[in-house]
């Protein structure tokens, strides 16, 4: 405990909010070499959004929606946020990036299976014990689509803090009024097991030093089909009308795998699974464009003639009267008005 009575993640924390307050400017308008090293692996593995924990005043949320994913970012200090959301206005990019204060002692305030990247820049420095941070690592695990990427960086036992200062046990030490939690090889290993640990590299940062590793891990990827629509050639609104009749009848779990050669399919399944309720799975890696979705029980039906418009209960029952025409050209990966945002 530290002499306020405040435990050391607590200490951390108010450490990092009046850093926030007295230094708006603390991190620079330039993303971290993680931040970028992340971007190109995420891109790679096809990720669309990215929650980055441990966002401070979001230099790297605000890199990764100028790179053009979805950003949520969770930071542990009650003041980045509102900062956060601020410069995104200001970037432009506001329409990309939401913010939250998140403390990652607690549960993510996220369901299963909900996003394709998780990036974080040291958040396990913050005095976690190792119950905390396998905890942690548990709930990245959670809400992390199968094949999705995780990248994160460590301070390791061999950095100059790592001995000295005030000791507060599991490896962690106290300088300056802040906690920091030095991790041994063996334990970044062991929160790796059950994924695919693409690299482990070792970098310096800051001046003086900290010495730090950057891990890179991956879940395995999507589950073999059970059903799968081809859609080679297909544009919108066609491809869906034969997903749709593709998957009626089938039961809730069904992995359903959709080829689709439409450049828009990126971001029209996505957005139609979120209309329905269908679980949106990511792409599958592999020479062709593929992309996997899991039906969900209880998910909303849509019209058999318009996809992207709720059925009424006689719609839900027919089948398809005809094909549609293509809408013009669109704004976004869907007719304009109708895809809700994710």
């Amino acid at each position: 405990m530290t002499d306020d009575g405040q435990g050391p993640a607590e200490a951390r924390r108010a450490h990092g909010q009046d850093t926030c307050a007295a230094h708006p400017g603390t991190d620079g308008g330039r993303p971290s070499a993680p931040a970028a090293h992340a971007a190109a692996v995420f891109r790679a593995a096809g990720a669309r959004d990215v929650l980055e924990l441990g966002s401070g005043h979001g230099r790297d949320a605000l890199y990764f929606a100028q790179e053009g994913f979805a950003v949520r970012a969770a930071g542990f200090s009650a003041t980045g946020p509102e900062r956060l959301r601020a410069a995104a206005v200001r970037q432009g990019v506001d329409g990309r990036v939401t913010a939250e204060a998140y403390d990652v002692r607690d549960p993510l305030p996220l369901p299963d299976d909900s996003v394709d990247a998780v990036f974080a820049h040291m958040p396990p420095a913050t005095a976690l014990s190792t119950g905390e941070i396998r905890a942690l690592a548990g709930e990245v695990r959670r809400v992390l689509r199968p094949g999705g990427t995780f990248v994160h960086t460590v301070r390791h036992t061999d950095d100059a803090h790592g001995g000295g200062g005030i000791p507060h046990g599991c490896d962690s030490r106290e300088h300056g009024g802040s906690a920091g939690r030095f991790l041994p090889r063996d334990l970044a290993d062991a929160l790796a097991e059950g994924w695919t640990l693409d690299e482990v590299h070792a970098f310096e940062e800051g001046d003086p030093p900290r010495r730090l590793w950057r891990v890179t891990q991956s879940l395995p990827p999507v589950a073999a089909p059970d059903i799968t629509v081809d859609g080679t050639g297909l544009l919108c609104v066609t491809l869906l009308l034969r997903l749709r009749k593709q998957i009626d009848g089938a039961a809730p779990g069904t992995v359903v795998h959709v080829v689709a050669t439409d450049p828009a399919a990126p971001l029209d399944l996505p957005a139609w699974c979120h209309m329905t309720g269908h679980d949106y799975l990511g792409p599958v890696p592999g020479e062709r464009p593929v992309y996997a979705l899991r039906l969900t029980a209880g998910a909303v039906a849509t019209r058999p003639d318009a996809p992207w418009h709720p059925a009424g209960p006689q719609e839900a029952a027919d089948g398809p009267r005809e094909t549609p025409r293509r809408p013009g050209p669109r704004r976004s990966g869907a007719p304009s008005g109708t895809v809700p945002d994710r």
